[in-house]
């Protein structure tokens, strides 16, 4: 059955309702480690479950990465059977029209905003006052550069910057401040190159020279001050304590996820965000502590080294789902 193709008789379109609600909930930018378990204990449960969602994912990244202007123009073209797996999609469910589903892909997948990056892909760029941008992974930003302000929001993903002084000071005119804002709150350069993160309901901000003063949504009048070698974690109820930055939130931006005691769901966790399908393990070796650095721009030889260092090997449930396992 190719991708595009979706199948609704019976019990598998409850299975395909439940899929296309997975699916939204995992693109909302706010999927907790709680619903994720969940999310693989239902996909684990049936292969029923697993057929659905392998046919949903497959749909959904054909049409993912069309614009809502110009999806209209594009669907009239079509092909036959691709307007039948629109036309299944639409029925999935009547508590969650294609519309809605749409949407909310939309959102989450970072379309209309300023820069983006595909599953995968990771871009370099050169602001307007001359400060260096690195996005990750699936992100995306919006850029806003005027007057008061050097902003850029943060809809998804992580990136990091490189702050150039500001070419407007040269001109008598006051200094603008930088500012990396996310849904949790408002983090301020202050000469510096750092990385920030947004993601399963929390943000992540690791300086990695200068100084960050960080404002959480939560308590914006506290505002707090992480310097060289610090990271600090936040989300709608506050600010965590700040800790040590740790090597991962800086070497990605070299194309390496390099791990310290980092447990194998985690690991899999991160690396899996640098391809499609979906990257799990076994839960009696979800704790394995791993150390090491492995490649994001070619996970599958970063399976490999993990498997060749660790007694671990890897199952090939679908062929796009892969389970690491104890050897």
């Amino acid at each position: 059955m190719r991708p595009s193709t979706v199948n609704v008789a019976g019990d598998e379109r409850a299975a395909i309702r439940a899929a296309a609600t997975w699916y939204a909930r995992q693109c909302s930018g706010s999927f907790a480690a709680a619903e994720r378990a969940a999310w693989q204990a239902w996909l684990t449960a049936s292969p029923l479950h697993r057929e659905a969602w392998r046919q949903v994912e497959g749909v959904c990244a054909s049409l993912g990465s069309l614009p809502g202007q110009i999806a209209g123009p594009a669907l009239r073209g079509v092909s036959a059977s691709r307007r039948q797996a629109l036309r299944a999609l639409a029925g999935i469910a009547a508590a969650a029209p294609l519309a809605w589903f749409g949407y909310r892909i939309a959102d989450a997948h970072g379309l209309g905003a300023d820069l983006r990056t595909a599953v995968g892909e990771r871009r370099t760029l050169r602001l307007a006052d001359g400060s260096s941008l690195i996005l990750d992974t699936d992100s995306a930003v919006d850029v806003t550069f005027d007057a008061r302000q050097r902003l850029l929001r943060l809809r998804r993903g992580q990136l990091m910057v490189t702050t150039a002084d500001d070419p407007q000071t040269r001109l008598d005119t006051p200094r603008r401040p930088f500012l990396v804002a996310t849904p949790h709150g408002l983090c301020e350069a202050l000469g510096t190159r750092f990385s920030v993160r947004t993601g399963d309901g929390r943000s992540r901000v690791a300086v990695l020279d200068e100084q960050v003063r960080v404002a959480p949504a939560a308590h914006p009048a506290r505002p707090l001050l992480l310097a060289a070698g610090q990271q600090l974690v936040f989300d709608d109820n506050g600010a965590g304590s700040i800790e040590a930055a740790l090597p991962a939130a800086a070497t990605w931006a070299g194309g390496s996820l390099v791990a310290v005691d980092m447990p194998l769901a985690e690991l899999l966790a991160e690396l899996g965000r640098y391809r499609h399908g979906l990257l799990t393990c076994h839960p009696a070796v979800a704790g394995l502590l791993i150390s090491g650095a492995f490649p994001v721009d070619d996970t599958d030889r970063a399976l490999r080294l993990l498997i060749e260092t660790f007694p671990l090997q890897t199952i090939s449930r679908t062929r796009y789902w892969i389970d690491v396992a104890a050897a």
